[in-house]
């Protein structure tokens, strides 16, 4: 048995985005990733793949944390073609980096800052948000009532010294 991977077709890539949302519901975010993976060796520019794609990489940013799963959901938000979902999916990248230090008790600090600048792209997707989408506004709130219930204030501290610690 030869260890490589298999392509799907290309008429299943529906599919197969439908099981990669499921696994994603049921907390399996590397499974969904896989899927996703699958689908964006086949159709590289497919931006709903690209999106349960970015959501996957992110479920796992509380296991990992990693420089190197930030830098490829970095990588993917640069394909998204619409300017509202850079802004808006690189918000959530960096709220969910700052909910992933709350829970670190040596890097809980760092999280005002990752909060902040998540507000800043929800402040940027908000203004140009498509009409009667509101999920811009909804995750500022609660960044903002994050902030508040866990009483975090900005640090003097330089940005090198937080990205290090996340390595």
């Amino acid at each position: 048995m030869e260890l490589k991977l298999h392509d799907i077709h290309a008429d299943s890539i529906e599919l197969a985005l439908d099981k990669a949302r499921q696994y994603r519901s049921l907390l399996e975010p590397e499974i969904a990733e896989s899927i996703c993976l699958d689908i964006l060796h086949i159709d590289a520019e497919n931006q709903p793949a690209l999106v349960v794609y970015i959501l996957a990489l992110s479920d796992q940013l509380h296991h990992a944390g990693k420089k190197t799963q930030v830098q490829a959901i970095e990588m993917a938000i640069q394909k998204l073609q619409s300017r509202y979902q850079q802004f808006y999916y690189t918000g959530l990248l960096h709220e969910r980096r700052a909910r992933f230090m709350l829970t670190q008790s040596m890097a809980r600090v760092f999280a005002y800052d990752y909060f902040i600048e998540a507000l800043q792209f929800y402040q940027k997707a908000e203004k140009i948000r498509p009409e009667h989408n509101d999920e811009s506004i909804l995750r500022w709130n609660s960044c903002i009532r994050t902030i508040d219930k866990e009483k975090l204030k900005p640090r003097p501290d330089s940005k090198d010294v937080r990205l290090d610690m996340e390595s």
